[in-house]
């Protein structure tokens, strides 16, 4: 109940999902993001999504996102109304390394065996900053491997992420990578 307590919502906003551990994380994030707003004296006031499954800030014109992975959850908000902005959280696991081939280009997988030992870091990095990207975008049927490209600069640092709509529209997105313990954090914001 104190988890439920802190995410400012009623045990029926959650009563839809079934599996225990999802519900978890889902009133964790809640909670991380009633506790941004209460750091920027912010009110909540509940969230509403959109068609897409975006969600939004009832009575606010900012722009949120919310992430969870196992033992963690975060949020995001951006201060300048109608920002476009996502946030993507995931453990680092050889997991992602049997699925990468199914979401990344050719670029982003050079990118992803770059690492030492097969060690599966960058193509987590790869999998959140899609993820995050797509979050920003709130526009459902984009196919990841082939709409969601990672833009690498002279190093071979990810610059930022785009998204190419199928009317052949590029949105380009500023992004950020934070490593915590064995977990990916990607931001990505315009």
């Amino acid at each position: 109940m104190e988890l439920l307590d802190l995410a400012k919502e009623e045990a029926s906003t959650f009563a839809h999902i079934k599996n225990d551990k999802v519900r978890r994380q889902s009133i964790s994030g809640r909670a991380a993001l009633t506790h941004l707003l209460g750091q920027l004296d912010l009110e909540y006031h509940g969230i509403h999504k959109n068609e897409n499954g975006k969600p939004f800030l009832v009575n606010s014109e900012y722009s949120i996102s919310i992430s969870h992975s196992r033992h963690f959850a975060c949020a995001m908000i951006s201060l300048i109304p109608k920002d476009f902005i996502g946030i993507d959280i995931e453990m680092v696991t050889p997991k992602v390394l049997r699925l990468i081939s199914r979401f990344a280009n050719p670029d982003e997988l050079k990118f992803a065996q770059s690492t030492i030992d097969g060690n599966p870091q960058n193509a987590t990095v790869i999998w959140t900053l899609k993820e995050a990207a797509y979050k920003a975008f709130g526009q459902l049927n984009i196919e990841f491997k082939s709409q969601i490209k990672s833009l690498f600069g002279l190093n071979n640092e990810i610059e930022g992420i785009e998204i190419n709509t199928v009317q052949g529209k590029a949105h380009q997105y500023s992004s950020k990578i934070y490593l915590h313990e064995d977990f990916v954090v990607s931001i990505t914001y315009q």
